[in-house]
């Protein structure tokens, strides 16, 4: 089902996703001005939430109609998937547009150009999690590689002519363009887009994606939330300290992302199958592996985190280290349950019990983020994060072991025995060293 081939190319695409992630962090930050850092940060932000619902509408009823099943089989669905990521896409393309007429500067310009990049970003992305219920991590991987270089390429010529901050957008379209050219090779768009649409299919997309559509917008607002307080209470300044703070924290979900693209259609084959014994510990060895993975890598970054900042991004962003820490240890730790959690409700027909811990500790994030930093200022952020996230840990913890019959501190034996096992191998290959010595 999964193999090893397969989880290796995983990572090979979460090594591209973050050179090209913290690349263009790096590149805006010391390219540009913190004012126009800022509104970058406000503009992805709004485009990280729409892209984040239309994913949650496609993504869950696309795969669980694929995995397992031949595309002749799905090819209806496949269709009615299609059409609807772009009816969606052009819907929030005309809306951003009326918003842009109202309001001015670098935002202004950057929401006028928003389709020049959602656009391909939308396409290249479907075509993504077709190949993901494939498990085909290989053309991913390589898609992902040919983004990567025609960004760089991109950035390089924007910073040799001195263009200004909303070129970024042309850039980043051309390149989820050519991305996309290259994975539609993989994709039987001939055979899936001659197949008529059924009209249980429109009620499965639905009733499937309602549910992630409802959970991801509620959690994208969440997450996000924040950016939009310290820009209305404190300043676009400090709006950018936190905005580079939660994209270096997003780099340590890289991993929990590769792995677990792989573990919802793995999990959806094994349910499908019947295999009860064998989705559980699919859930426990992926989980373990990608926390076994981050957690060193969290814990260097936080000793490191105001030299890196200094570093990577400049002196004016290394005071943000706390916010960097605290960001980076719900990552590494906490967030790869939460998505696993939605992984296993969704695929045995409950994903309302993922939108119900969701929409409860949005709301809680909303209302403690704005106390919190009236009160304390920016570092009222990552506090209130912080502990709304221990919150729903306690509470998808009850709900895995009651629906499901997962106990997450079994995932975490499974971190100590990856530990053991690599500390075994090292020992043995030393053996083998000082013996052949």
């Amino acid at each position: 089902m999964i193999t090893n081939k397969t989880r290796g190319w995983a990572l090979v695409n979460n090594a591209v996703e973050l050179s090209t992630g913290m690349g263009s962090v790096i590149f805006i930050t010391r390219v540009f001005s913190l004012n126009e850092t800022g509104a970058w940060f406000m503009f992805i932000a709004l485009f990280a939430l729409i892209s984040s619902l239309r994913d949650a509408l496609i993504q869950p009823a696309l795969v669980k109609r694929m995995a397992g099943r031949t595309n002749e089989e799905s090819a209806g669905a496949i269709h009615l998937n299609f059409l609807a990521m772009f009816a969606f896409e052009a819907l929030a393309n005309v809306c951003l547009l009326l918003v842009a007429i109202f309001i001015k500067g670098n935002v202004q310009n950057l929401l006028f150009l928003y389709g020049v990049y959602s656009l391909p970003n939308a396409w290249f992305r479907w075509q993504t999690f077709f190949l993901r219920a494939k498990l085909n991590t290989q053309t991913i991987a390589v898609s992902n590689c040919v983004f990567a270089a025609v960004q760089w390429i991109g950035f390089a010529l924007l910073a040799y002519w001195q263009l200004p901050i909303h070129s970024l957008i042309v850039v980043l379209g051309v390149a989820s363009l050519l991305a996309g050219l290259y994975a539609s090779f993989k994709i039987p768009y001939q055979q899936f887009l001659q197949r008529k649409n059924r009209q249980e299919e429109w009620r499965y997309l639905l009733q499937v994606g309602g549910y992630a559509m409802l959970r991801e917008a509620t959690s994208a607002i969440s997450s996000r939330i924040s950016l939009f307080y310290a820009s209305a209470f404190i300043s676009i300044h400090h709006t950018a300290w936190l905005g580079v703070s939660q994209r270096f924290a997003q780099l340590f979900l890289l991993p929990n992302q590769a792995m677990q693209s792989i573990l919802f259609p793995g999990l959806v084959h094994h349910v499908n199958q019947n295999q009860t014994a064998q989705a559980k510990l699919l859930f426990h060895q992926t989980l373990s592996q990608v926390i076994a993975f981050t957690l060193p890598l969290a814990l260097v970054v936080i000793c490191a985190s105001s030299y890196l900042l200094s570093l990577l991004h400049g002196q004016a962003y290394s005071e943000a280290w706390y916010l960097l820490s605290i960001y980076v240890v719900v990552a590494a730790v906490i967030t790869p349950f939460g998505t696993a959690f939605g992984s296993v409700v969704t695929t045995i027909g409950k994903p309302y019990l993922a939108t119900r811990i969701v929409l409860v500790n949005s709301v809680i994030n909303i209302v403690l983020g704005y106390v919190l930093m009236k009160t304390w200022g920016l570092p009222g952020a990552p506090a209130a994060m912080l502990i709304t996230e221990i919150f729903g840990l306690c509470w998808l913890t009850h709900m895995l072991r009651k629906e499901a019959g997962i106990d997450i501190l079994e995932t975490w034996q499974y971190v100590i025995k990856n530990y053991a096992h690599l500390l075994n191998s090292i020992k043995t290959k030393t053996e083998k060293i000082v013996i052949v010595k």
